[in-house]
């Protein structure tokens, strides 16, 4: 999975879940500026898992990682490379 359909599926699921219309853009801070609290981050790992099939273990929720769209879809696409082909 490409990193740009990442990018799309969370500024997707960001604007039209947990914004409800909002509109957030890649290089928007999202959690710092407080656009995704922490129930906002909870629902996005949530979708992290179901779309992505990826469970981000607590130690990787960080700013670095959950700074913007793009940081967070640039960890994710790092992570799926990771993952052991099963």
């Amino acid at each position: 999975m490409s990193v740009e359909m990442i990018q799309a599926g969370l500024l997707k699921f960001v604007n039209d879940e947990i914004l409800g219309g909002g509109t957030v853009g890649l290089d928007d801070e999202v959690v710092l500026d407080g656009t995704v609290d922490s129930l906002g981050v909870a629902r996005l790992l949530g979708f992290i898992e179901t779309e992505f099939s990826l469970q981000v273990p607590p130690e990787d929720v960080t700013i670095e990682n959950f700074r913007t769209i793009a940081t967070m879809a640039g960890f994710l696409h790092q992570q799926v490379g990771a993952e052991p082909v099963q």
